[in-house]
């Protein structure tokens, strides 16, 4: 189904707007809900096997099996990894941001320019051959602009780039920010090094974890992590394999630290600050350029994943001391830590924004809601029972087709969903849309019913039929 409404929407051109919106939000839906529950089906299966096991054994029944046992010797991208491994809420929010990244919409990113600050050292050398052939004073433009073309200069001189630059630089700082809300830090780091400002590529890759390949065990195939976790916004697959040498950030935390005071500094541009706020955990200042629901969902998640791994890095002793970071004072957040998604979506729901606020209570976001907090079950007791008494706007009325085959592939996976909730959603789906154009499929959906209903459903569907008998007949093989 998802590839189906994924096929739709490459065709977008051929339906109207509101019907292009349709299949995108149906086709990102099916998305969440193949990565959740594939995460939820594994885990029941691990409890499930945990169950067969023999819970008298001596092992088992020890208290000090469930301390945390971290070694001297573990690295940060280990001790990530086991986090990741043994913590399936944690896991679902991983999973959570990476569906937040893959399905945001496109953007035209900027162009990649050779030459940094080109019109910044052009300007500097004709100001300097003016000086020396004593022409006269520098306009008033070319006065604002610094003497020194590197990084620092404009917060160090407290002047400006030349307005090509200014603008290019305004650009790939905004271009940098949506790469990596999308999960693509890597092309973020290669625009950066292809517009020749290599020192800001390195300012990216501060967030990578530490490792040693002489402190790392090899995995067993059992432990082994998803080969597309994504741990600080680098991807497993991209970095789980064992370098030659210590790899990553030892002083991440430090790191992090001038992050967020560079993230705090109102003088930068906006789209900067949001970056390296992004980077480092740091909610506010994402927010101040987040638009949509998705876009708000995402920088609370990527909050939340961020601070938790940095507390349990935190938490760990380890051979090797990371540097202290004291002396940066505490960068502090306006906003309280967010440890419950529960409430992050709630608030969004009700939330300041009127165009946020609206997104929040779309009925594709409502459902995708549901499938985040594991309340599938509630969410379509509740559809039920508005469509039963007729308390449902057109547009929820609308996904009805999704919400049924969604409870019944979830139904499939082992999860217990309310069956008289389906059972009403079935034979709906069945009386509004299958009896008036597809009547061959009646009878596969018939069969998902209750075993008590499923005569009498189709029974009855079967006295609507006025065709002539080879027609009918066929509708009962």
């Amino acid at each position: 189904y998802e590839q189906i409404a994924r096929e739709k929407y490459a065709v977008s051109d051929t339906y109207s707007p509101e019907e292009a919106d349709y299949w995108k939000a149906e086709s990102s839906t099916w998305d969440l809900l193949e990565r959740i529950y594939a995460l939820r089906a594994q885990n029941l299966a691990t409890s499930d096997d945990s169950c067969m096991k023999d819970d008298s054994s001596d092992l088992d029944s020890d208290p000090r099996v469930s301390e945390k046992k971290t070694s001297l010797t573990t690295t940060d991208f280990t001790r990530a990894q086991e986090l990741m491994a043994s913590d399936s809420l944690l896991a679902e929010c991983v999973e959570l941001r990476r569906w937040l990244e893959e399905n945001a919409s496109e953007f035209q990113p900027v162009e990649t320019r050779k030459g940094y600050l080109f019109y910044t050292r052009k300007s500097i050398r004709d100001r300097e051959r003016a000086a020396a052939s004593k022409t006269g004073p520098a306009s008033p433009v070319a006065s604002r602009v610094v003497t020194e073309a590197d990084p620092d200069s404009t917060s160090r001189q407290i002047k400006e780039l030349a307005h090509e630059d200014a603008e290019y630089e305004t650009s790939l700082v905004r271009t940098l920010f949506e790469y990596v809300r999308r999960g693509r830090a890597g092309n973020a780091i290669d625009l950066c090094i292809e517009s020749d400002e290599p020192w800001r590529a390195a300012s990216l890759k501060g967030g990578l974890l530490w490792r040693d390949p002489r402190l790392e065990s090899e995995p067993e195939a059992e432990t082994e992590v998803d080969s597309d976790m994504r741990v600080d916004d680098v991807e497993v697959k991209d970095i789980d394999v064992r370098p030659d040498f210590p790899a990553g950030n030892i002083n991440r935390s430090l790191w992090k630290q001038a992050c967020a005071a560079l993230a705090q500094d109102e003088s930068n541009d906006l789209y900067e600050r949001a970056l390296y706020a992004a980077l480092s955990g740091r909610l506010d200042e994402v927010l101040l350029v987040c638009e949509g629901w998705e876009d708000h969902l995402w920088a609370y998640v990527n909050t939340m994943i961020e601070t938790q791994i940095d507390l349990e890095i935190k938490d760990s002793g380890l051979l090797y001391t990371p540097a202290q970071s004291t002396s940066l004072g505490h960068i502090q957040s306006k906003y309280p830590p967010v440890r419950d998604i529960k409430l992050v979506l709630d608030s969004l729901s009700s939330h300041d924004s009127t165009a946020v606020r609206q997104e929040a209570n779309e009925p594709f976001h409502r459902l995708q809601s549901a499938v985040v907090l594991n309340s599938l079950p509630d969410y379509l007791q509740s559809y039920s029972d508005r469509l039963e008494a007729g308390e449902m706007d057109e547009q929820e009325a609308n996904i009805l087709r999704f919400v049924v085959h969604s409870a019944l592939h979830v139904r499939s996976l082992g999860f217990e969903l309310p069956g008289t909730a389906i059972d009403l959603l079935i034979e709906r789906y069945i009386d509004s849309e299958l009896t008036k154009q597809h009547r061959e499929l009646v009878a596969p959906y018939v069969a998902q019913l209750h075993p008590g209903k499923r005569t009498d459903v189709y029974a009855r569907f079967l006295q609507t039929i006025s065709d002539p008998l080879p027609a009918r007949l066929s509708l009962l093989k």
